[in-house]
C-alpha cells in the first residue's frame, strides 16, 4: 500500500483538501480552492471534530501509509491543525521511509 514516488508538497495538499477532508468527509458546503494551507480544521476554522479527526488519521494510513499511533496525543493535534501541517507530516514521513533505499 506505499507510496512508490515521493509526491510534491502542491500535489499533497491538494490531495488532502479534496480527498481527505471534501470527499471522505462529506463536506458539501466547501470546495478544495475555499480551504486554504493555513485554515484550522478543527473547533474555529473549518469546524471540524474528533470523529473527523479519527477518519482523517485512517485516511492519511490509506493514502499515504502515514501510521500515527506512536506520535503523542499533543503532538498530533498540532500536525493536523492544517492542511500545511498535514503535509509536512506526510512528507516527513515519505522521506523517513525511503532513506534507507
Amino acid at each position: 500500500m506505499g507510496v512508490e514516488q515521493i509526491l510534491d508538497m502542491d500535489t499533497i495538499k491538494q490531495t488532502i483538501k479534496q480527498k481527505l477532508l471534501i470527499d471522505r468527509l462529506k463536506l458539501e458546503d466547501i470546495t478544495a480552492e475555499e480551504i486554504t494551507d493555513d485554515l484550522i480544521l478543527f473547533g474555529e476554522g473549518l469546524g471540524l471534530d474528533s470523529v473527523e479527526a479519527f477518519e482523517v488519521m485512517v485516511g492519511m494510513e490509506e493514502l499515504y501509509g502515514v501510521m500515527v499511533e506512536q506520535i503523542p496525543a499533543d503532538e498530533l493535534k498540532i500536525h493536523l491543525k492544517n492542511v500545511q501541517s498535514i503535509a509536512e507530516l506526510i512528507m516527513a514521513s515519505q522521506q523517513k521511509g525511503t532513506e534507507g533505499l
